[in-house]
């Protein structure tokens, strides 16, 4: 039986694409499954989480982080080299402007972006303060736009799950989790109370799957075999594959096939590599129609692939998929599964 052969069936959802007289397809609102909104200080946590817990990703995305904050790549480099807080101090140095709301919400409208999943952190801030609790005081206001997905560490089981409800008191609407950062199995069954707490929160759960860079933690943490245990284990959890469990695509597709409550997201990789020979995402594409038309999700992991976001969508919509899979991909499956959460915990 081959899935994508035959016909999808729409989540009721997705508007369809408009295309304009001379044939462009004119792209349809945007919705990023996997966005970072903080402040310096907040950033500086994020950073200094990476450098302590997968100090590789400071080195192998040097880059992009200088591309995103506007650093001296030649500057960083030289300070990695000697101190990773050095480093860090290169790419957030004094002076810069605070962050602004107002603007980071203008910029989302230019870009087409009408909401955004924020990824939290339970980390502290200097003020005492976790970034879950900073992120859902800033976005108080503007929830219909900016949703917090409270970050969880599996480290410890009880923490984890009053961080859980902490958060969601204060209106988180999702969570998430990196298990290469923890170094932990999220499908361990100390953590179920977790994943059951979530389940019945309508909290679903953006997950870390697929390759990661951690060399001090096993390349297994997150895979799809992560993902198929907990979504059988746990048949009303929401899960996000973040990353699509790339490079093991078509494995998680088949997890997505066999579980309605799994969805993949494809952030940190650029939709125009996909149609390459070896880029790991034939089994995406081919599936398009069929299985995995309602299952995939738009993200852009904010400073993996810094630049506009909206041209990330255009490079989507250069792909030349069917007008209901671009407009499923970009913004309909993630407002199905947030009126599906948000179903839930109405019930």
């Amino acid at each position: 039986m081959n899935p994508s052969s035959g016909p999808a069936t729409s989540n009721g959802t997705a508007t369809a694409t408009v295309v304009a007289d001379a044939g462009v397809r004119v792209r349809p609102p945007v919705v990023d499954a996997c966005s970072l909104v903080y402040d310096d200080a907040g950033w500086r946590v994020y950073l200094n989480r990476l450098g302590e817990n997968a100090p590789e990703y400071l080195d192998v995305f040097s880059a992009s982080f200088c591309r995103y904050f506007g650093a001296s790549h030649t500057a960083y480099r030289d300070a990695l080299a000697l101190r990773r807080q050095d480093a860090v101090d290169v790419l957030l140095p004094p002076g810069r402007p605070p962050f602004d709301l107002a603007a980071h919400l203008a910029d989302r409208e230019r870009q087409g972006v009408t909401r955004e999943f924020a990824m939290g952190s339970p980390e502290r801030l200097p003020d005492g303060r976790t970034v879950n609790e900073w992120l859902l005081e800033t976005v108080r206001g503007v929830t219909d736009r900016v949703q917090v997905w409270a970050g969880l560490s599996l480290r410890d089981p009880a923490g984890a799950l009053r961080e859980l409800e902490r958060s969601a008191a204060a209106g988180a609407r999702g969570l998430c989790v990196i298990p290469f950062l923890d170094g932990t199995d999220p499908a361990d069954p100390r953590f179920s109370p977790v994943w059951d707490a979530a389940a019945a929160a309508g909290l679903p759960v953006w997950l870390h799957t697929g390759h990661h860079f951690a060399r001090s933690h096993p390349s297994g943490l997150g895979s799809w075999r992560t993902v198929e245990a907990l979504a059988g284990r746990h048949r009303e959890l929401l899960l996000v594959a973040g990353h699509a469990g790339w490079p093991d695509v078509q494995e998680m597709l088949l997890t997505a096939a066999r579980h309605p409550g799994v969805f993949l997201e494809f952030s940190s990789h650029r939709p125009r590599h996909m149609p390459k020979p070896g880029s790991g995402w034939e089994p995406l594409l081919h599936h398009a129609r069929g299985m995995a038309r309602d299952r995939v999700l738009f993200g852009t992991s904010t400073w993996v692939n810094p630049g506009p976001t909206g041209s990330l969508a255009d490079e989507l919509a250069a792909l030349a998929l069917p007008a209901e899979v671009f407009t499923a991909w970009l913004s309909g499956n993630a407002e199905a599964l947030a009126a599906r959460a948000a179903g839930t915990r109405a019930g």
